[in-house]
């Protein structure tokens, strides 16, 4: 009895040990992830993550200025709140560049008959930072987005004036989101073999989520349009959790 009760003691001592040792060990940083469920990080486009420094939203002309500062600022709000990083709204007019990229951080948006020649078609053009070893590399560095002008028609999107406005507002959130790095998450829902337009994993409400493509996701609510979604803004907490991750 007393042989067992010792070897019992010595086992519960060994146990006690290894969990302390356990306990003690530094944990293993986690590595990027790059998908959820209903949002993609844009990683064709080079971007991993979103950087630590604070962005800017400038126009690319005194009309678009006008026409997109209210959006902007909605967006710049959202952004802040979901990532606690710093989107400044400027009244900075400055052209996208022909070619390369643009000002670090700088966020261009502009407004543009058909910019990509196909109705109804807006598009982002984003650039990734490509300083190897470095936290910020492959983190989102800027870039400029033009929204087609054929949005403000009367009632592009819908008959309904309220979902037409509220429309309109998540293209412009859909264009920036590809900016700070989300991809559309369009996947298999159906399981068919096929990935299609608007095939994306719903909200538990049944809101597509904004970066769906081809650009018809979002709330379509006076007070809720525009607002990225419970699928959208898991991707960008988890843009700023990948920074300096790889």
């Amino acid at each position: 009895m007393h042989a067992a009760r010792a070897r019992l003691a010595t086992l519960t001592a060994l146990l006690t040990a290894a969990l302390l040792i356990l306990a003690a060990a530094p944990a293993r940083a986690a590595g990027p992830v790059y998908a959820g469920t209903g949002w993609r990080i844009w990683t064709d486009a080079g971007i991993h993550s979103l950087g630590k420094d604070p962005y800017q939203f400038t126009f690319a002309s005194t009309s678009s200025r006008t026409r997109l500062t209210p959006y902007a600022k909605a967006v710049a709000a959202q952004l802040h709140e979901v990532t606690g990083l710093t989107f400044t709204v400027t009244t900075t007019v400055e052209a996208p560049p022909a070619s390369g990229c643009v000002t670090e951080h700088h966020l261009i948006l502009g407004v543009k008959y058909r910019p990509t020649g196909v109705k109804g078609m807006s598009h982002a053009y984003p650039c990734f930072t490509d300083r190897p070893g470095q936290p910020d590399d492959h983190a989102a560095w800027g870039g400029y987005a033009w929204i087609d002008s054929e949005y403000w028609y009367a009632h592009w999107f819908s008959s309904n004036a309220t979902v037409n406005a509220a429309r309109i507002k998540n293209v412009v959130t859909h264009e920036i989101g590809h900016l700070v790095g989300l991809a559309h998450p369009n996947t298999d829902v159906d399981r068919d073999g096929k990935v299609e337009d608007f095939e994306c994993v719903k909200t538990t409400y049944g809101y597509l989520p904004v970066m769906c493509a081809p650009g018809r996701g979002g709330y379509t609510s006076s007070t809720s349009g525009g607002k990225f979604t419970s699928r959208d803004t898991p991707g960008l907490v988890q843009l700023v959790k990948n920074y300096g991750l790889g």
